[in-house]
């Protein structure tokens, strides 16, 4: 359906500005793919912020977690949790 994953995060830009809701539906669903560019689930987690923060709190706390994702994006994810909500920090 997309050609790579800066197609993913343009519709779900175009989606978000159209209907929140599904925008953030789209920004979840990115922030999630573990087979996404690590990136893009960063980048991702940070345009649900700005729609669901709860949301966001949980796809960062996924990718900080993921023994997979580089350790400076793990981080990164960490740190942007602690500032949604410093109690929820991995």
């Amino acid at each position: 359906m997309y050609e790579d994953d800066d197609d993913r995060m343009d519709a779900a830009e175009q989606l978000a500005r159209l209907d929140p809701r599904a925008g953030a539906e789209a920004f979840r669903a990115i922030a999630g793919d573990e087979g996404a560019d690590e990136e893009q689930r960063i980048d991702a987690a940070e345009q649900l912020a700005r729609l669901d923060q709860r949301a966001a709190a949980e796809a960062f706390r996924a990718i900080a977690c993921d023994e997979s994702v580089d350790d400076g994006l793990r981080a990164s994810a960490a740190e942007q949790l602690a500032r949604l909500n410093p109690r929820a920090a991995v």
